[in-house]
């Protein structure tokens, strides 16, 4: 049954993601209202993005992957965030790390915060880029390897897809994914939805322009009243059976799991 993410928020709420502007585009809204209501919320970013732009006099260079990591700082800031960490990880390059350190590291991280929820990737990585998809299999087991808490898939719906399908074609978004296409589930399947309101869209728009490497560009190419109200619904399903019991990476590793009450709507 889908839940509302609008009362009895977790204690603790802990993003894991590849790169710097994920966290923003699928969880702004989660994040501003968790610390809006004064729960703790902790971001951990594994890279530095710094091959993400056509520019190529920064493209793979130290000095942009300190412009991607001050605009995740900032734009974490607008939305109430100070808990930021960022590991070493070269940005398009995560199937290159040994599976089991990085799933050590980030099994420590999870351990050392204590989050209640953890949020990431689903193993189709939104637009099947390999950073998103190797990530999610990375929390996935260090998740499986606590023990406790709620991992939560950010995911998109089976409406938000088809109500798109022309912008997203037109931006290439799920060309990564080849002939899979998008990834989307019926409403059965969404275990949060975070409905922004006007003013938590206003913020959420803030803190992606802070990622200006990044959303400058597409906003332009998109036009701004469809760039600022495009992800104004954020999602999240919990793993299938399947995929909280099978590594793709690793041995299976013995663990459980426990879930954060059903919200009512």
């Amino acid at each position: 049954m889908s839940t509302r993410f609008e009362t009895e928020l977790p204690r603790h709420l802990m993003g894991i993601w590849p790169h710097p502007d994920d966290e923003a585009y699928l969880s702004a809204g989660l994040m501003a209202r968790m610390a809006e209501a004064g729960r703790r919320v902790t971001v951990l970013t594994l890279t530095r993005g710094e091959k993400g732009t056509s520019d190529p006099t920064d493209f793979d260079q130290p000095h942009f992957a300190e412009r991607r990591e001050r605009e995740l700082r900032a734009s974490l800031a607008e939305l109430g965030v100070d808990d930021v960490r960022v590991l070493d990880y070269r940005d398009g390059e995560c199937d290159l790390v040994d599976n089991e350190v990085a799933i050590v590291r980030i099994t420590e991280q999870i351990d050392a915060v204590g989050p209640d929820v953890v949020i990431t990737f689903g193993p189709d990585g939104i637009t099947g880029h390999r950073d998103h998809r190797i990530v999610s299999a990375w929390v996935t087991d260090a998740w499986r390897r606590v023990g406790h808490g709620e991992l939560l898939y950010a995911t998109m719906t089976d409406a938000f897809v088809a109500r798109h399908a022309e912008l997203h074609e037109a931006i290439g978004l799920f060309t990564e994914r080849g002939g899979d296409g998008a990834a989307s589930y019926p409403p059965d399947q969404i275990a949060l939805t975070c409905d922004l309101s006007d003013d938590e869209l206003d913020r959420k728009r803030r803190a992606l322009g802070r990622h200006a490497s990044q959303t400058q560009p597409l906003a332009a190419l998109m036009g701004e009243d469809t760039y600022r109200t495009w992800w104004r619904t954020e999602w999240f399903r919990r793993p299938t059976p399947h995929e909280a019991a099978t590594c793709v990476l690793c041995p299976p590793t013995a663990a459980t799991s426990r879930h954060i009450d059903e919200v009512p709507a």
